[in-house]
């Protein structure tokens, strides 16, 4: 179920994402992208009962294929953040569901943790 939804959930953000771009510019990367990622990634993974994690970690790689082919010089690492970012969400998503029982808290901290990780990769570009 992980490996479906992973699939179907980065399609998804992929397309929102790109919409989110044309609305809102570059600030889309930090303000709209995380809500959109993290919303679609656990939110049904979440309800369906499939591994959250895995599902984050799946979506991880998915992207890191995206930003391989698109990043030019920087494709490789960019690739590896994204694993490494998208598993770290997943994580912490986990975590907090775990300790809390609340949907609602682990999105929120996933939300910030990606922001916050967004923010740190943009700055370290420019």
């Amino acid at each position: 179920m992980a490996y479906v939804l992973a699939v179907l959930m980065a399609a998804l953000s992929f397309l929102l994402n790109r919409a989110a771009l044309r609305i809102a510019g570059l600030q889309a990367v930090i303000s709209w992208g995380p809500v959109i990622e993290e919303a679609a990634k656990t939110a049904p993974a979440f309800y369906l009962g499939a591994d959250v994690l895995l599902t984050h970690v799946l979506f991880g790689v998915i992207e890191a294929g995206y930003d391989w082919r698109s990043g030019g010089g920087d494709g490789p690492a960019a690739a590896l953040l994204s694993v490494a970012g998208h598993s770290l969400f997943g994580a912490l998503t986990v975590g907090v569901i775990y300790l809390t029982g609340s949907l609602a808290a682990a999105l929120a901290l996933a939300v910030v943790a990606h922001v916050a990780w967004n923010v740190a990769l943009v700055r370290l570009k420019a």
